[in-house]
């Protein structure tokens, strides 16, 4: 939605007589181009308004900050629901976008901190939809919808009727949860495949203790039977020479009984 403020008849001529006709066409003119979405030329007259004539007044510098902002949204929506004002116009692109959205986010802060309560509750609420759009794709960061939240909730501190603070307060707070509530999800999911990898290592040291348990004991029995075959073959080799001896040993007996 836009926010207008009528225009205000001048009551200072600043020292030249002339100035209050000037001052009063730039404010209709202001007016009739913010109005038709025509931003660009209500930034330029409003701009005349406040650097050359020294204009102050609240409704013009939020009008001000307004049409900068609205010079930078490229949708019907600012952003993602978070509500706001909103632009069917074109959109700068590069330096230009930057100029204008610098331009009203230092409008909105200087009326944010001086200005009165159902200004400072809107403009509040603008710096924190422009926080929040501020996040790259494909949504905001818990950082910055922890710093969109304190702004929303001062615009709603100012002004407790603001609608859109209240919304966009609502949003972000959801938003927050809804991170909070990922993140304990994700840690839990951490966790649990922490404990699984520890129980599939540990079960893998099992079956590395099994096979070398199992290896060394294949091994003995390689050796004992190694060992075994060994002794069996000594004993093989041995039998024949004993044997020859013994008949060796028969014949001498033999030989003495025939003596």
């Amino acid at each position: 939605m836009k926010w207008l403020f009528g225009v205000v008849i001048a009551v200072v001529a600043l020292g030249f007589p002339n100035n209050i006709a000037k001052i009063n066409r730039l404010k209709s003119e202001a007016q009739k181009s913010y109005l038709s979405g025509d931003y660009k030329s209500a930034i330029e007259h409003y701009g005349i308004l406040i650097d050359s004539f020294q204009i102050s007044e609240e409704e013009i510098l939020m009008n001000y900050a307004n049409a900068a902002f609205l010079m930078t949204q490229k949708d019907s929506s600012p952003a993602q629901g978070v509500e706001g004002p909103v632009n069917s116009g074109p959109v700068p692109a590069g330096e230009q976008a930057e100029i204008y959205q610098q331009l009203a986010q230092n409008t909105y802060t200087s009326l944010a901190q001086n200005a009165s309560s159902g200004i400072q509750s809107i403009a509040f609420n603008q710096l924190g939809v422009m926080t929040f759009q501020s996040a790259p794709p494909p949504k905001p960061g818990k950082d910055v919808l922890l710093q969109a939240q304190g702004l929303f909730k001062s615009a709603l501190k100012t002004d407790q009727n603001n609608q859109q603070a209240r919304f966009n307060y609502e949003l972000v707070t959801k938003m927050l949860d809804q991170e909070e509530e990922n993140q304990q999800e994700k840690q839990q999911d951490q966790q649990e495949k922490q404990e699984q990898e520890q129980e599939n290592s540990k079960k893998k040291r099992i079956r590395k203790s099994k096979n070398r348990s199992r290896s060394k004991s294949n091994l003995v029995k390689i050796k004992k039977k190694i060992s075994q075959q060994s002794r069996t073959r000594k004993k093989k080799m041995e039998t024949p020479k004993n044997l020859k001896n013994h008949q060796k040993s028969s014949k001498v007996m033999s030989n003495s009984k025939n003596l």
